[in-house]
């Protein structure tokens, strides 16, 4: 199997000074307070899919739910005009059978859910299957890697470690199963380092520290002047992983 860490030679030097680097930004509490969002995150998700077996949605039932999905948010309004009730209900109702694999959910929600972006529809399909079911899916959505073009914040990590890069893009036929391979090494390597993070959140907390870090950089490097407006790290994370707008409940911040 091809992976782009697993595997693969990575520069003992630059692993040390990586995590070192991690360890220094993303500290316990913030680590915490990320995980205590995403626990509420998988909540609503799984609510909102016990509620769709139960009985139809509604539009803004719907709107709710993409809102959370940081990658489809500027399709959301598309998607509740143009596709009918019933795709979207039936299509959701897919998802939340945990009888099927990841892999057949994913395909029957693609083929059911009318939409003509197909990139949109499998982000959502990863992502509701990831917080529905954070133990057994791993987040697999198109800010982590892009596996038709090679991006994504999985490569971008690899540039830090591997140092043996190309300049070609990583483009390597993953599978889901392979993914969750990918992933369960970044907690091991994680861990080796110090930076003791624990599934079923962990790992998305580091990719999306690693991401938020892409696009500071990036804009950086094109205008420090628009750099300004760029919202800090911690806020960009919240807001890759769909929990900027959900509220902390009391007994979670005082655990």
């Amino acid at each position: 199997m091809t992976y782009i860490l697993k595997n693969n030679k990575i520069d003992k030097r630059y692993e040390e000074k990586f995590f070192e680097i991690i360890r220094e930004n993303l500290p316990d509490d913030k680590i915490g307070l990320i995980g205590s969002l995403l626990r509420q995150k998988t909540e609503i998700i799984k609510r909102f899919l016990r509620d769709v077996r139960e009985e139809k949605q509604e539009g803004e039932d719907f709107d709710k739910i993409l809102s959370i999905i940081f990658t489809i948010r500027r399709h959301r309004k598309k998607i509740i005009q143009t596709v009918n009730l019933d795709s979207l209900n039936n299509a959701f109702v897919i998802l939340g059978d945990s009888k099927k694999s990841a892999e057949i959910r994913t395909g029957r929600f693609l083929e059911v859910f009318s939409y003509d972006d197909v990139m949109v529809k499998r982000d959502i399909a990863l992502e509701i299957l990831h917080f529905y079911e954070p133990a057994k899916n791993v987040l697999w959505v198109s800010w982590v890697y892009r596996q038709d073009n090679g991006t994504g914040c999985l490569p971008y990590m690899a540039d830090f470690l591997k140092r043996t890069w190309d300049g070609n893009p990583y483009i390597m036929p993953f599978s889901i199963k392979e993914m969750n391979e990918e992933i369960d090494y970044l907690y091991e390597l994680s861990n080796r380092n110090d930076f003791a993070i624990e599934p079923p959140y962990g790992v998305d907390i580091l990719l999306s520290y690693m991401y938020a870090d892409y696009v500071y950089k990036m804009v950086y490097a094109e205008s420090k002047s628009l750099s300004i407006g760029v919202p800090d790290g911690f806020t960009l994370m919240k807001k890759l992983l769909g929990i900027e707008n959900i509220e902390l409940r009391e007994e979670e911040a005082v655990g």
